[in-house]
């Protein structure tokens, strides 16, 4: 579904291909940012393929679930065990804190693309 960034429990409508088209095609990369959160620039596989559309595939919960798994549930604890094991208990564990320090500022200290709407 596709709902405005600062208002997901609001109304929202199936997101599908003909919308996300309207959408790249009538705003801009900044506008969609601030309204809908959507990045232009991350253009689903699935968008050309003639008898997959990854909107009706999937619902957003689902897709959600399977990126926090992939990412959070596997690939970070699969990181962290490995860094645990090559390094031991205290040395991987700190270098897991630098590694969450960092990327919570990271977002911080990176200018603005889009202006202030």
């Amino acid at each position: 579904y596709t709902a405005y960034l600062h208002d997901l429990d609001g109304n929202a409508g199936p997101c599908t291909r003909a919308l996300c088209t309207y959408l790249w095609e009538t705003w801009s990369s900044c506008e969609l940012w601030e309204l809908y959160g959507i990045d232009d620039d991350v253009i689903p596989f699935t968008f050309d393929f003639p008898r997959a559309d990854i909107y009706e595939m999937l619902s957003p919960d689902i897709l959600h679930q399977l990126i926090k798994g992939t990412f959070k549930d596997h690939l970070v604890d699969w990181v962290g065990l490995y860094l645990i094991l090559e390094h031991g208990e205290t040395a991987g564990n700190e270098i897991l804190d630098e590694i969450d320090r960092r990327y919570a500022t990271t977002f911080s200290l990176l200018p603005s693309s889009c202006p202030d709407m």
